[in-house]
């Protein structure tokens, strides 16, 4: 299990298996023998995304770069999220963001919001440009406080939960002021859309943590 999800509910696919045809399969043939009902998909994509003229967002799989027709849209991953209707859908991008034009002649602003608010993006900066690298945990920035977060440290209220709201402000909070705390450099997350604190999407439940024993001062 991971964070209290069975492995049977985790598809993890790594470097030679990420390819767009294993993506392909893992979204329309194994997502959809997952049940459903009240459950909370994520989607989690380290790499690199490419982003066209317009704003549209292209994920770059293992073997995206030798053909543009390999590149797996994010218009396509959210409409296979959207035909699930699950409670949450979540999207968690970790890499870099630059355009697929080397020489752009007026500014690419990248759209995660244009396909709807239905999915929540979670990403590492604004704009095009990569997330910083912690080289001593072997993650990116963004991942590792996620990953802590998802521990305990995101529990704000102490409740015992760990909700979408409360990941989302522990890891903006974190990961900027490690960025220049021990990079000498900015990096600010974005949540899109971004969440308010009476959005029911705040309240998702990502993970439950152990109990805390009765005798225990919390």
């Amino acid at each position: 299990t991971f964070g209290g999800v069975p492995s049977s509910n985790i598809s993890l696919l790594t470097d030679r298996q990420a390819t767009h045809a294993q993506i392909q399969k893992a979204l329309f043939e194994w997502l959809p023998t997952r049940s459903m009902k009240g459950g909370i998909v994520i989607v989690y994509f380290s790499g690199q995304a490419m982003v066209t003229a317009a704003g549209e967002i292209l994920l770059v799989p293992y073997d995206g770069m030798k053909s543009a027709t390999t590149l797996y849209p994010l218009k396509s991953l959210e409409s296979v999220l959207a035909k699930l209707n699950p409670k949450q859908a979540i999207l968690i991008f970790e890499g870099k963001i630059s355009s697929i034009h080397d020489n752009p002649k007026t500014p690419v602003i990248p759209r995660w919001d244009l396909h709807g608010d239905e999915t929540i993006r979670l990403i590492p900066v604004e704009g095009l440009g990569r997330g910083l690298d912690d080289d001593g945990h072997r993650h990116g920035l963004l991942t590792y406080y996620l990953l802590r977060g998802l521990r305990g440290e995101a529990d704000t209220n102490r409740d015992g939960n760990v909700t979408l709201g409360e990941i989302g402000g522990f890891v903006r909070q974190k990961v900027a002021w490690a960025s220049i705390s021990q990079f000498g450099s900015v990096q600010h997350p974005q949540i899109i859309p971004l969440l308010k604190p009476n959005d029911k999407a705040a309240d998702v439940v990502l993970t439950t943590l152990p109990s805390i024993a009765a005798s225990e001062t919390p």
